[in-house]
Formats: structure tokens, sequence, C-alpha cells
């Protein structure tokens, strides 16, 4: 597969999130809940992707160029404070769903009843027919006849209705385990007050979380019932909490969930307030025409749902990338693999870039089948949305929970002070004025010398020793030497203008 000559670079960091061009449905579902909530766009997006994960993770697959086949599902995470209508987007995109599962509860209901009754009819059948073959051998008499006829009712013994169980909150792993396995095979864990799962009980099982996001295969053992394997299961998270519930996770299981890779499984929003600038402006009639398409084609896809209780684990369709499309994504994911490396952009997050691709994919994937259906293929234009959204919940993720190491958190507090002085029109720093009034982390002395004497290394600056014994910085080593700045810093710092020049 050959490669353009010229190929774009990755998103700049740190961009605003635009417009999805290539995917006016989604495009328009989140411009309408923008005017029906007033709620952060971004947080609107994320909330819709783990939306379209919930109903399409059962239905379709992905190829991934090159690797294989795998899950479209997605692990959502957005932290907002109280007020930013969080539980509003959740409960109107939610709303087919709530809607599907309360009438399927009826049917069940009567699905059961159905059940039972036959199984009682089946347990009488296999009573009368145990007490004529028990007759028969009290007698001596052959049974042959009798047990292929209890072997063929055994056949018929009547199978207990699976259960559409789509959504869970406060819930432990195993409960989870079992409903994926008797289910249908697809859940989703959400909730938008997300102290209940963040702080609840099924975050003391990371591991087997984990598995579910790879859809890999896991052993559940039980002394008091019957053991299982979960295999082939689907898994969509979306957690939507405040700071605190955020701060407070991370304080319990932080150095677990990032050294194990949980939360690096995660798209991540933390949008800006928008409290403070919802006014209304008048009639939102029209505006909510994408919100309408949405709920038409969610309930599209739920009509259809029933159909693939029984076979959800074997008869998911493969969404596959167009030609062109396979070019890009091997393109990408091979600028993300480089930015692995030391000074590239996940150097400290090698574990969330490492999945970013993945991530990147199954975005890719569920717009295309929301927007086109499931018999197209994906486009290069559909996968270039999907990069641009995978790659700004990504810096959102870096800006949270990315672990810098201190003394590259040191470097950089001291290189951005530095800055600002050459930004006041200053050239000399005195060092010990860098102690004072610099970051607080330069007050250590080693510490300071430590990251001065790098920054020396680097080129960056140069330390002038005055005939007082003072250290000077200098904040433009290799300009000409300007006299006019130097008597202005020793004038202001009381010491002789000695001609610095003699100091180099």
């Amino acid at each position: 597969m050959n490669l353009p000559d010229t190929l774009p670079g990755l998103p700049v960091m740190n961009q605003t999130l635009p417009a999805p061009d290539s995917c006016p449905m989604t495009h328009n579902l989140v411009f309408s809940l923008l005017r029906k909530t007033q709620a952060p766009a971004d947080l609107i997006l994320l909330s819709a992707l783990s939306t379209y994960s919930l109903l399409l993770q059962g239905r379709v697959d992905v190829e991934r160029p090159g690797v294989g086949v795998g899950p479209v599902s997605l692990f959502g995470l957005t932290i907002a404070d109280s007020g930013e209508r969080k539980s509003t987007v959740a409960r109107l995109l939610e709303k087919p769903v709530v809607e599907f599962q309360a009438s399927q509860n009826e049917e069940y209901a009567e699905k059961v009843a159905s059940y039972e009754a036959e199984t009682e009819i089946f347990q009488d059948a296999v009573k009368v027919l145990r007490k004529r073959i028990s007759g028969r051998l009290k007698k001596e008499l052959d049974v042959d006849d009798l047990k292929c006829q209890l072997v063929e009712l055994r056949k018929q013994k009547p199978k207990k209705p699976r259960k559409i169980q789509m959504i869970f909150e406060d819930v432990t792993t195993e409960a989870i385990a079992v409903e994926l396995n008797q289910g249908c095979g697809s859940a989703a864990l959400v909730s938008d007050e997300g102290a209940t799962i963040l702080n609840g009980r099924i975050v003391q099982d990371l591991p087997r979380l984990n598995k579910l996001w790879s859809a890999e295969s896991f052993n559940v053992t039980r002394k008091s019932s019957e053991s299982f394997t979960v295999n082939d299961a689907r898994l969509t998270v979306s957690i939507m909490a405040q700071p605190s519930a955020v701060a407070k996770f991370m304080k319990k299981r932080g150095d677990e969930s990032l050294g194990i890779g949980f939360l690096a499984r995660f798209l991540v929003c933390n949008p800006d307030s928008s409290q403070g600038t919802r006014l209304l402006r008048g009639s939102l009639e029209g505006d909510c025409d994408g919100y309408q398409d949405y709920l038409q084609r969610a309930n599209e896809i739920l009509r259809t749902k029933e159909g693939h209780v029984e076979n959800s684990k074997t008869g998911r369709k493969i969404l596959r990338f167009t030609e062109e499309a396979k070019i890009y994504w091997e393109w990408l994911y091979n600028e993300i693999e480089q930015n692995l490396r030391i000074n590239g952009r996940f150097q400290y997050a090698r574990d969330h870039g490492s999945k970013l691709a993945e991530n990147i994919t199954r975005i890719a994937a569920l717009l295309s089948c929301i927007e086109y259906g499931e018999d197209q293929k994906i486009s290069i234009d559909v996968l270039k949305d999907a990069e641009v959204m995978g790659f700004f919940f990504s810096d959102v993720f870096l800006r949270c929970f990315e672990s810098t190491p201190e003394y590259v958190k040191d470097l950089g507090a001291l290189r951005d002070y530095l800055q600002g002085v050459r930004d006041d029109g200053r050239r000399f720093v005195r060092k010990n004025k860098i102690r004072q009034s610099g970051p607080s982390r330069m007050r250590n002395k080693p510490v300071l010398d430590f990251n001065l004497d790098e920054l020396v290394r680097l080129g960056e600056i140069s330390i002038l020793v005055a005939h007082s014994g003072m250290m000077v910085v200098d904040l433009y080593p290799h300009y000409l030497h300007d006299d006019l700045q130097w008597s202005h810093f020793c004038l202001e710092n009381r010491v002789p203008a000695t001609d610095y020049r003699s100091l180099l």
C-alpha cells in the first residue's frame, strides 16, 4: 500500500472542536441540543458518541487494516461541575433507549410467564415418562422405546428467553458479567452522576473492565453457583461526573487506574462552563430538527435490535474502510506510534497514545454507521472527522491525567518564568531574583542550580558572575553585548556598572 507524497500533520494540540463536515446528522444533532440545552458542545458530542456506541456495539464490528476485526464500543468520561446540564443532555440522548427498554421489559415479562408455564408442562411430561420407565424396570421389561422418547423430550426443553437489558449503573463486575453471559452480550454502564460508578462497586475490578473494552474473554468463578466464561461481549461506559468525584476516585484508585491503562481507554471531556451565558434567544422552532432526526435513526436501530438478541454474538456486520481511508489510517497509526517516543506528543502518556488509533477507528465506524448505514464503507472524510474528535478528547486526557515527571515540570516552570522576563523587555535577571519571585519549585537551591545548568547546556541562557559575586542570568546568550541593558540592570540592582564583557 503506497502512501501519497504529501500528508498533513496531526491535529494541532488544544485546538477548538470544529464541526464534523462529513457527518451532517451528528453536526445537526449537536447544534440542536446546543440550542435546546445550551450545554457545552463538546459535552454534547461525547454524550452522542457514547449513545451511538450503546446503540451499535451489538450490531457492528470494525476491521482495522492489517490488525483485525474488533468492537466499536467506547469508554467516555465527562468532567463538569454541577449545573452544566449533564443530566439534561443524557436524558435527551438516552430517551429512545429508555423507552425501548420499558417496552422490552413488558414483552420479557410475558415471555417469562409463557416460559414458566411451558417448563411446568415439560417437567410434568418428564415426570410421567420417568414413572412409566420406572414401572417397566420393576417388571424387568424393555425400556428402549421410552428412553428414546425421554431423549427427544429433553431436546424440547423450553429455553429461558433472553432479556435485553441495555443500561446499568450501580452494579458489580460479576453482576454485569452474568447479564452479558445470559443476555444479549451487549450492555452499557451509564451514569450522569458518575460517583455511582467511579466510587461504586464496579471499579473494584478494573482489569475486567479493561478486558470488556477489548472484547476479551474472562472467567467468572463462583462458589455458590455455576461458574461461566464471558465471551466476545460488548460494553459501553459513559460517566458524567463532577470534579470532586473524579478527584476522590483518583485519590483512591488513581495509581491503579493509570498503571493498568484503565483511564487510558477513555475519551475525556472537561468543557469550559457555559453558565452565565445561557440566555433565552427566542423560539426554538425548527432548531430541533437534528434531534428529531436522531430520534428517528435511533428508533430504527432499536426496532431491529430484538432480532439480534439470539445471534448478537455471531451476527454482527463488519464495517470496513475504503481503499483511500485504509491508506490514511495506516499513516495516522504510524504517526501516533512515532509520537510515543521521547519528545513526542505522548511520551508521558504512552498507554493512552497507544490506544488512540483504536479509539479513532471506533469513532469512525460509529459515525459512518449512524450517518450512512451498515452497508457503506468508512470514507476518508469520516475518518478525518473521527481523527479530529479523537485528538480533541485526547488533548483533554493529557491535560487532566498526563503524568509528567517532576524534573520536566521544574524545567518547564523555569522556562515559562524566564520567558516572561524576556517578554518584559529584559535581558538580565539575578539568580537570587529567580529564587525570590520565580516559581515556588525554584526556591530549592539545588533544584534551581540543576535546571539553570540544563538551560545553559541547551544554549538557552548563560550565567555571568559579577565582581561582587552576584550571579546573573543572560537570557540572550547568542546576542551581541548590550551596554545599555547592562547599565540599566546594574543601576536597578545597585551594583557597580562594570563592563560586563569582562565577565564573559
